[in-house]
């Protein structure tokens, strides 16, 4: 078995030394491809951590009805300190309300100038412990809130949350999508390839047979040869990731630091470089035997 490996490996090597333009352009092809995906899965990822961090500077209000008493306001506050989730608990009166909402900026205090702080309605500021940040646990907490006697609403930006989540989900979708464009019709031309390799080797292919070489025993250097397509194609996609990361996703963190602050752009991570590599491999090898099968069953048939 080992014997066989090493030949088979070796004829691999010998048909990509014999055509180099051939082995680099398939390989140049898998990589573009396996970047392409590879990158949107990244964007994927930025989006996700955007969401959280969206959730952890989420300012969440639960708002008081206005049939309770003043006096119960404290008691109310105290209520919702007690949930797990909530780290601070802060009561917030309707004329430090009217003073903040002033304090935004001169457009700000001339719209409200002259306006009854009463009008406004008491509210509780609430600040989440680690571990509850994330958007998910942000809206859970809010439904429970909602339920708490005496808070009439919870504001924590449901509907920008609903779109983001909605957002996410379209993207991942077609994100699936387009990558099995991708792959597919990368797998169309490195199968191209293969068999145009295959016709080339006819004549040796034909001698294998008759001396009663089996399918597979000719199929396997074809196969191999694909799989090392595949796995430099992977190998390139990946270290360009890393590149990418290297030196252009401190600059984007950069842009984007003033609309989005806290959120630093990354465009490599371990699992998406081993998945591009690991991805090389299978859709090199695969396209490879696709090719070969129909060709080595007629010849051989």
């Amino acid at each position: 078995m080992p014997g066989r490996l090493v030949y088979f490996s070796r004829k691999a090597l010998s048909s990509i030394a014999e055509s180099p333009w051939v082995s680099l352009l398939t390989t140049a092809t898998i990589a573009a491809a396996l970047l392409v995906v590879s990158l949107y899965a990244l964007a994927l990822d930025n989006v996700g951590r955007l969401a959280l961090v969206w959730g952890r500077t989420a300012s969440i209000s639960a708002y008081i009805a206005d049939d309770v008493p003043e006096a119960r306001w404290e008691a109310l506050r105290a209520e919702v300190a007690r949930n797990p989730a909530v780290d601070r608990a802060t009561l917030v009166s309707p004329r430090e309300a009217l003073e903040r909402f002033k304090a935004r900026g001169p457009a700000a205090a001339a719209l409200v100038e002259g306006v009854d702080a009463r009008v406004l309605p008491a509210s509780v500021g609430i600040a989440l412990k680690p571990g509850h940040d994330e958007l998910t646990a942000v809206a859970r907490l809010a439904d429970e809130l909602g339920k708490v006697p005496g808070v009439s609403e919870v504001e924590y930006g449901r509907e920008e949350f609903e779109r983001l989540a909605g957002l996410l989900g379209v993207l991942r979708w077609a994100g699936i999508a387009g990558a099995l464009v991708i792959v597919l019709a990368t797998a169309f031309i490195v199968s191209n390839t293969i068999r145009l390799t295959v016709y080339a080797r006819r004549d040796e292919i034909g001698i294998l047979g008759l001396v009663g070489a089996t399918v597979w025993f000719i199929r396997i250097p074809f196969v191999i040869e694909g799989a090392i397509w595949g796995a430099v194609g992977g190998a390139v996609a990946a270290a360009s990731t890393f590149a990418l990361d290297r030196f252009v996703a401190p600059h984007l963190s950069r842009a984007v630091a003033e609309v989005l602050g806290g959120l630093e752009v990354r465009l490599f991570e371990p699992r998406v470089a081993l998945a591009a590599l690991a991805g090389g491999v299978l859709l090199g090898a695969v396209a490879s035997g696709l090719a070969v099968r129909r060709f080595l069953d007629e010849e051989l048939r």
